[in-house]
């Protein structure tokens, strides 16, 4: 038998059904679900406009030809790869490390630095008679599941990159707890090691931080106007830097928006125009222009660590200088559903989704963050 794509199939009843499977699903449902990854939240449409293009963002057909610019996503093969078995069972996404326990940041040499990858994996089982029972496709089980799969793989990739408290507890192994997501990566506190370097060695590991604590007081309109002050002094300080450009996401929480928001309303209605990023405004994406650059905020953004509890904040993502790095070969890696083998116990197929990735960035001074805003009483 031929599909085709001119592979041949040969064999008894029980290999065909499973091989026609994995080989027609496979990239299929790989495309499927990165591009459901960079659609489903602000920060992730954000980094698709800029990896691949508006076009492809909207378009998944336009997607799957598309190829990442090396803005905000970049694929690497790269010579740590960290993979294991998965010992660990749950409902949601999972990472999972090398016999259990590992470090994100590798150091060799004694003077070299490298970003290594986080394996973000999640299971779905079906059992055989709920399938065997809706042979008439009452129901098609296997599209719920996948559907179900693909958008929680897209939310908890978000949650993980983003330090959202709701992400997956995943103990020792997730970003989070190897300083690897963004409240630690662009933070205030210059205590961590990110990328295998102590931030206090050196001010060229340290990023640009600015407490905006006093920009309170006055009218409604005197918090908004402080807080774009604060904004551009603190993006000054950091475009002082050899390695900065005036190219940047800025990420915000739903207050710090909604602070911006009172200041671009009065702006709009004094000059008739508001200012946006036209790229993000045809992808659909919520925005507003700071310096030119686009202003955003998605629910998963979590203040700086130890930072002042029931704050805002945002954060200055340098573009040239960040990104998912992701492993090539582990790219949404869909494994096909699997069949059970004749001696399984409990009779379920089985699929998993797979991705090896790591936020990082290859410079850290010029990226900035504004943290200890009041909270917005909105």
């Amino acid at each position: 038998m031929s599909i085709g794509d001119g592979t041949t199939l040969s064999g008894n009843i029980s290999s065909l059904r499973s091989s026609y499977q994995t080989l027609t699903s496979n990239d299929a449902f790989s495309k499927a679900v990165q591009w459901a990854a960079f659609n489903k939240s602000p920060f992730l449409q954000a980094c698709g406009i800029e990896a691949f293009g508006v076009d492809a963002v909207q378009d998944l057909q336009k997607f799957g030809n598309a190829r990442a610019t090396g803005r905000m996503v970049r694929y690497d093969s790269g010579v740590y790869g960290i993979r294991g078995s998965i010992f660990a069972t749950t409902p949601t996404s999972f990472h999972v490390g090398r016999m259990g326990s590992w470090n994100a940041q590798l150091v060799e040499g004694g003077d070299e630095y490298a970003w290594s990858w986080y394996h973000l994996a999640q299971s779905e089982y079906i059992p055989v008679g709920d399938v065997q029972d809706n042979t008439k496709g009452n129901i098609d089980i296997k599209v719920q599941k996948m559907q179900g799969m693909k958008q929680t793989f897209a939310r908890d990739l978000n949650y993980c990159i983003l330090g959202n408290s709701s992400a997956p507890d995943t103990g020792v192994l997730d970003p989070a707890a190897n300083y690897g997501d963004l409240p630690n990566i662009i933070s205030y506190t210059q205590t961590r090691t990110v990328g295998g370097i102590a931030k206090s060695i050196g001010t060229y590991w340290q990023n640009q931080y600015k407490s905006c604590a006093t920009i309170g007081g006055g009218g409604e309109m005197d918090r908004p106007l402080a807080l774009r002050r604060s904004i551009m002094d603190g993006l000054n300080d950091a475009l002082s830097n050899a390695e900065a450009s005036n190219d940047y996401l800025m990420l915000g929480t739903q207050g710090a928006w909604q602070y911006y928001d009172r200041l671009m309303y009065a702006d709009g209605k004094g000059s008739g125009a508001f200012l946006t990023k036209d790229s993000y405004d045809a992808a659909g994406v919520p925005n507003f222009a700071i310096n030119g650059n686009p202003f955003i905020w998605d629910p998963a953004v979590t203040i700086p660590y130890n930072s002042t509890a029931s704050t805002e904040c945002i954060y200055g993502i340098h573009i040239p200088s960040f990104a998912i790095a992701i492993r090539s070969e582990e790219n949404f890696k869909f494994s096909g559903w699997e069949e059970p083998r004749v001696h399984d116990q409990y009779k379920t197929i089985n699929a998993t989704l797979s991705l090896r990735y790591c936020p990082m960035v290859t410079a850290m001074r010029p990226h900035v963050v504004f943290y200890n805003m009041p909270a917005c009483p909105d």
